[in-house]
């Protein structure tokens, strides 16, 4: 076995949150459906596909280095918000949470001098780089807009893609 049954544990705490996430990014997406705003609602249904892909690298990269996986309960999710700034500071709150989980498993994989997770983990922090300034700016757009959200959907159609070379 490649990985320790700790990090298979923590690794699978972990995909509580990509799962959540993808749940979460699925209600925003209809939250902003339903509040006409294609844009938006769009950009978070590919959030959601992004997050179950982030999840299904964890699964195989457990279950390649030998280890298991078991998925604890995942929490729901969050429908109805007050404003588009709300649902996008709930964004940004997941993501930032996340980068933080991800440094903790990049501590344990040091302390277990387990390389292979290391190399697997890097992945994952420089994404959530990505992610973290992604809606961070989002938020900044929204809260500069104010009550003139097709601002915000011009911004999002917008968007330059990520850089060359950033995790995707």
């Amino acid at each position: 076995m490649l990985i320790s049954e700790r990090m298979a544990k923590e690794l699978s705490e972990e995909l509580v949150s990509e799962y959540w996430a993808a749940i979460q990014y699925t209600m925003i997406s209809a939250y902003f459906s339903r509040e006409a705003l294609p844009q938006l609602s769009s950009l978070f249904r590919q959030q959601a596909s992004e997050e179950l892909m982030h999840a299904q690298k964890i699964v195989d990269y457990v279950t390649e280095a030998g280890g298991t996986v078991d998925v604890p309960a995942i929490p729901a999710g969050q429908a109805d918000f007050e404003s588009v700034e709300e649902a996008v500071k709930l964004a940004l709150d997941a993501e930032v949470r996340v980068a933080g989980l991800f440094n903790d498993l990049m501590d344990l994989a040091i302390e277990e001098h387990d390389h292979l997770a290391r190399g697997f983990l890097q992945w994952f922090v420089d994404e959530q780089l990505e992610e973290v300034s992604t809606m961070d700016d989002l938020l900044k757009v929204v809260r500069r807009a104010g009550d003139n959200l097709l601002y915000v959907e011009d911004y999002v159609a917008t968007r330059p893609p990520p850089a060359v070379g950033a995790p995707e």
